[in-house]
Formats: C-alpha cells, sequence, structure tokens
C-alpha cells in the first residue's frame, strides 16, 4: 500500500511542481493551472489518477466508520478532474468537487489521525506573518495575494498524505 501512496504523491505533486516551474510562480490554486495547460487531459490525469491510487491505502488506515468519508474526498477529486474548467459552465461541478475533496478529507484525518490537523497553524502562521509583512491597508486584498487557495489545498492534501502513511 506505501507503493500506491508515494505512486499518488508522485503523481500530485510532480504535477504541482510541473506547473509551479512552468507558470514561474506560484498558483493562485492547484485548479488555476488547468489553463496553463497545453494539453488540458493532464489535469485530469493527475487528479483523478492521484484520488484513484491513494484510495486504496486511505481505506485501509480508515477507522471502519470514516471510511465512506475519503471515498467522498476521492469523489471530489474525480469530480475535479471532469469539470476542471471552472470559468465556465463546469463552476458549480468543480466548486463542488474541490468542496467535498476539502472538507470529506480533513474530517477524516481528524476521524484517523487528528493530530495532521496541527498542519493547519502553519497556514495560519504564514498568513499572519505574510499579511503583516506586505500590509497595504486592504485586508482582503493583502490576503488573496498569498494565494490562500494553494496553500489550503497543499495543506489539506498533506495532512491526508500523512494520515495514510502514519
Amino acid at each position: 500500500m506505501i507503493l500506491l501512496v508515494l505512486l499518488s504523491f508522485i503523481l500530485i505533486a510532480g504535477y504541482v511542481y510541473a506547473m509551479i516551474k512552468k507558470g514561474k510562480e506560484i498558483p493562485y490554486s492547484i485548479s488555476a493551472t488547468y489553463y496553463a495547460l497545453t494539453h488540458k487531459f493532464w489535469f485530469a490525469l493527475c487528479m483523478i489518477g492521484s484520488g484513484v491510487l491513494l484510495l486504496p491505502a486511505a481505506l485501509e488506515s480508515s477507522t471502519e466508520n470514516s471510511q465512506f468519508l475519503v471515498f467522498l474526498s476521492v469523489v471530489g477529486m474525480v469530480v475535479l478532474g471532469v469539470s476542471p474548467n471552472f470559468k465556465s459552465e463546469q463552476k458549480v461541478p468543480h466548486a463542488i468537487g474541490a468542496a467535498m475533496s476539502l472538507i470529506f478529507s480533513q474530517i477524516w484525518v481528524g476521524c484517523n489521525s487528528w493530530y495532521w490537523l496541527l498542519l493547519w497553524s502553519g497556514f495560519i502562521i504564514y498568513m499572519v506573518v505574510s499579511m503583516k509583512k506586505h500590509w497595504t491597508g486592504n485586508f482582503i486584498s493583502d490576503f488573496i495575494k498569498r494565494k490562500p487557495m494553494f496553500w489550503i489545498e497543499v495543506i489539506s492534501l498533506l495532512a491526508v498524505y500523512l494520515t495514510c502513511l502514519w
């Protein structure tokens, strides 16, 4: 099972790294990288592939009562993969898939290895320190410039992978 977790992690981390390298900056969100792709199928392959590869290990790492949560989270990743164009008619399914993946994955982490949720304190600390350092007086603008969605996605993925491994 560790092999599947590692393959899933390599797939999603490799995709994110390649897109950061291609864009020469951190994207607003992982989903936003879809628009920079020449071959759009890569987004679907990485979202669906990383979720499906992770599912067996995540189910094995689950309590019996929390397995449905990780399943719903992976369903959310699949929905993201099949509806990547969130600037069009795919906006609603994309948002539903993203919400499913984020919410159910973090509830699942809380049910199985709650201490990995402490990673969220790093997000909060980063946002406070970075906003204070680059303060312009406009809270919303300063918050958005820190690219919170990207960091929310990264932390949620990291918490899931760590839960599967430990």
